[in-house]
């Protein structure tokens, strides 16, 4: 017995050595290794986010030089992709058999791992694969059996006296590697050619939180947006209310110290007051929830000062203020308030313009907007004020809105936010609830007609984010809003 295992260690020992000790790496691995970092590269490319083709600086990797590389342009990127191929190629041709080995599992492991976590991630987006915290140990463990099989196959048959392969076979493996090279490179030019919007996620250095119901303003001279309050972690009996104020420079989250702090509030209105170049605040719901504060405050850009006129509108929260161009005043209309004793919700239909000075009161509207969330853009092509309101598109003329008729409008919905393209005219409309249901469908309104849009990706269903357009990005971003918690997480969408 101890013989007969003697003999199989030393004819399992001569085998072995025999295959890694043979001068170099066999042709078949060395092809498997370059098609398998080619279908990386590839895919690379084809997982950047939407609206890469569109603008380069989008370009997305947990590698910062591959990122720069990508942000460079396809051209960097292919010289790049086509020196680390001739390097790869170079290092697994040279190198003897034992050293090729050490770049090839490594390097071969990698590419196909992250082939797998791509196609995974793909599947899932179509709906073909459920969503499985598994999958990483899947595709990993997958990885290494198929890269085990690639291996084998190509030791094995180096290592086999055997006559040289048909021609026949030859011919059709060129064929089919050819085919696939020739594939990618042609769905590679389709995404350049004809370059795609839709979501990608965002991430910044810093971010205001878990935040839900705030108020967002862009401010056209500093190239700002201003970011105030909203509620954000569940207390147990209520949503934490907050009174800090950020600033968004097109690339992260900035937390402003100012000397003046307003109370906290949700739920709040904020509009720009082109003439006088400052944000104006008014309302909101304060922590308890038991009464709507009548507050008004303005942001210069450094501080808030809070304005102490003789006359103002009723507290209440969810309104819609927006400056006027005809009149060069900022408009409050409508929103609500708990009605006591018995906090019975209760809407408003009253109408308002503030100068800077004074509160005037201007009319009683015919009827309530349904509608309790920023819903108001100003359209400087058409130069219109556009209102999106449960499931009616109105346009602000003469004191008064206009309703315009559509054939297809989105479903009625509550708690989205309406956001404009001040370059084109496109405005976005995002999620919302209705009928106790979160959406999270996407519709862009070019002025004539709504187009339902369906990206490839898309942030999950909810209500009460905050949603601007960013003038350096040429993005809409959203941020934040309720599910059935406060969410802190940040997305972009780049109309095609």
């Amino acid at each position: 017995m101890k013989n007969m295992m003697e003999k199989l260690r030393q004819s399992t020992s001569s085998t072995s050595l025999q295959l890694v000790s043979a001068p170099y790496l066999s042709s078949r691995l060395i092809w498997a290794a370059l098609l398998l970092a080619y279908t990386d590269l590839m895919l690379i490319l084809l997982g950047q986010p939407a609206g890469y083709w569109i603008d380069r600086s989008r370009a997305a990797s947990n590698f910062p030089l591959l990122e720069r590389v990508l942000a460079a342009g396809i051209l960097s990127y292919a010289l790049v992709g086509v020196l680390y191929l001739v390097l790869f190629w170079i290092l697994l041709t040279v190198l003897t058999r034992s050293l090729a080995l050490v770049v090839w599992m490594p390097f071969s492991f990698l590419h196909l791992t992250h082939i797998l976590s791509w196609s995974i991630e793909k599947g899932q987006l179509l709906g073909i694969l459920p969503a499985s915290s598994a999958w990483p140990m899947l595709f990993n463990t997958t990885g290494v059996l198929i890269l085990g099989i690639i291996l084998a196959r190509g030791l094995l048959r180096s290592g086999q006296t055997t006559p040289n392969t048909p021609h026949g076979k030859v011919w059709i493996k060129l064929v089919a590697s050819s085919t696939w090279v020739i594939l990618l490179i042609a769905v590679v030019s389709a995404s350049a050619i004809w370059p795609r919007g839709g979501w990608a996620p965002l991430h910044t250095d810093h971010t205001p939180g878990r935040r839900g119901n705030a108020a967002v303003v862009y401010d056209p001279i500093r190239k700002k947006v201003i970011l105030f309050g909203g509620v954000s972690d569940w207390l147990g009996n209520g949503f934490q209310h907050e009174n800090d104020t950020w600033e968004w420079d097109g690339k992260d989250w900035i937390k402003m110290k100012t000397n003046t702090v307003p109370p906290a509030r949700a739920g709040h209105m904020m509009a720009y007051d082109e003439k006088r170049g400052v944000v104006v605040m008014f309302g909101g719901e304060e922590q308890t929830g038991t009464y709507m504060l009548n507050d008004t405050w303005e942001w210069d850009g450094k501080d808030w000062k809070q304005i102490f006129p003789d006359n103002f509108p009723q507290g209440r929260r969810g309104g819609q203020m927006f400056y006027d161009h005809e009149s060069g005043k900022i408009i409050l209309l409508g929103g609500f308030y708990y009605a006591a004793p018995d906090k019975v919700f209760t809407h408003l239909n009253d109408a308002w313009e503030w100068d800077g000075k004074i509160w005037q009161y201007l009319t009683t509207m015919p009827k309530s907007l349904l509608i309790n969330n920023p819903n108001v853009v100003y359209d400087p092509q058409r130069q219109t004020t556009t209102l999106f309101d449960y499931k009616q598109i109105m346009t602000w003329a003469g004191m008064q809105w206009t309703t315009i008729d559509v054939e297809t409008l989105p479903p009625s919905r509550f708690g989205s936010w309406l956001t404009a393209d001040p370059v084109t005219g496109k405005m976005l409309l995002f999620g919302g609830v209705d009928n106790n249901i979160q959406l999270n469908d996407t519709w862009v309104w070019d002025g004539n007609k709504w187009k339902e849009l369906h990206p490839d990706l898309t942030p999950s269903p909810r209500t009460d984010y905050v949603m601007f357009f960013d003038s350096s990005r040429h993005s809409f971003i959203l941020y934040g809003g309720m599910s059935s918690y406060a969410l802190d997480d940040m997305w972009e969408y780049v109309l095609p």
